[in-house]
């Protein structure tokens, strides 16, 4: 018995990565609404698992749910960008600080070699697997601060940070600025000086936020411009 509520516990923890990472994709554009009789027919499996995943994915706020309407991809607004963004700040810039403390050999080669993949022209075919690398990079410099409030404050950035990045890695450029400052954040952790990798790190996140608030302005009047248009 024992052994079947474990098979049914890791099919529930699939089921919600396979529909995360799809709805999480450049494939769902947002406010798009998420087929859940689809969903279960890809995945061989019945609604019940797929609502479950998007309940949990609406709580990490990923996911709206519209009583009578269905779930939908969360859209992102001015002000949530902005409230993500400082969080960031805040406590990635102390998790760089704290990690020169912590940092062995090891983790600096384990840092190194996420990037080992993504060099040149590569970069801009495999995207998707560099948003995820990006995503365990952030999730080392927390476990490396040994702070543990600080690791359970990574899992609510991490949660709203899931949209942020495919936003953010739409450009491959994006994508070589991001690996560009990891580079520097790891020379500066091989040093064992904290006050430098905050620095590259706060300074990165504040770059970001400026050219994510450029985007979502930009995209605002094309809105605009269509609606408009529209009414022609």
């Amino acid at each position: 018995m024992v052994k079947k509520l474990q098979v049914v516990k890791n099919l529930r923890q699939l089921v919600y990565e396979s529909v995360r990472d799809f709805v999480t994709s450049s494939n769902v554009p947002p406010g798009a609404k998420i087929d859940e009789e689809k969903l279960a027919e890809e995945l061989g499996v019945s609604k019940t698992p797929i609502r479950e995943a998007l309940s949990k994915l609406a709580h990490d706020g990923i996911v709206e749910i519209i009583p009578n309407r269905g779930s939908f991809k969360a859209t992102l607004s001015e002000d949530s960008i902005r409230e993500i963004m400082e969080l960031r700040d805040g406590i990635e810039g102390i998790a760089a600080y704290l990690a020169a403390r912590h940092v062995t050999p090891e983790d600096i080669k384990r840092m190194k070699d996420l990037h080992k993949p993504f060099k040149g022209a590569v970069l801009k075919i495999n995207l998707g697997a560099y948003v995820k690398a990006d995503e365990e990079f952030h999730a080392i410099l927390f476990k490396l601060s040994g702070n543990s409030r600080i690791v359970q404050l990574s899992d609510t950035i991490n949660r709203f940070n899931v949209l942020l990045r495919e936003e953010l890695f739409k450009d491959p450029e994006r994508a070589k600025i991001s690996m560009h400052g990891h580079e520097e954040i790891i020379k500066a952790l091989e040093k064992r000086d904290g006050d430098r990798a905050e620095r590259i790190l706060k300074g990165s996140i504040r770059e970001t936020l400026k050219y994510l608030l450029t985007q979502f302005s930009l995209k605002r009047r094309e809105d605009l411009g269509e609606t408009q248009k529209g009414r022609r």
